[in-house]
């Protein structure tokens, strides 16, 4: 058993939580999503803060939105086992197969959680990518 009593298997599950893409100003800006999120004023809690860039506001709550996700697939990781989730799908009708355009162009049949694996790291790789979320300032 490792931390939250999951075992080793579903340690990938809690990666590291990714700061924001611009240092201090991005860190300026957590703190501002972390004082209205609690408000109960959803519409305060996603408008832009006056004299902030869009982008720069945009790219703070992705990352903020994909360290919550992960938290929350975290806790559901013990449930949902390639046994008993042996497809990821969306009821009996709907069944969603993994490709990312690069690595796996045609898409293939995998589990609930190795679908999600794969999601997970496709998207880290986003935030990870210069060319989409610049760490400088501006």
């Amino acid at each position: 058993m490792s931390l939250f009593g999951l075992s080793s298997r579903n340690q990938k599950t809690f990666r590291p939580k990714k700061n924001a893409p611009s240092g201090s100003k991005g860190a300026q800006l957590q703190r501002h999503i972390d004082a209205t999120l609690g408000s109960g004023n959803l519409r305060e809690a996603v408008r832009l803060p006056p004299g902030e860039e869009i982008h720069e506001w945009l790219a703070v709550n992705t990352v903020d939105f994909f360290n919550q996700v992960n938290i929350l697939y975290g806790t559901l990781t013990e449930f949902c086992t390639a046994n008993n989730c042996p497809t990821m799908s969306a009821g009996p009708r709907y069944e969603y197969r993994w490709a990312d355009g690069v690595a796996v162009k045609k898409p293939i049949e995998v589990s609930a959680p190795k679908y999600v694996e794969y999601l997970m790291d496709w998207i880290e790789a986003q935030l990870d990518d210069e060319a989409i979320f610049p760490q400088k300032l501006g």
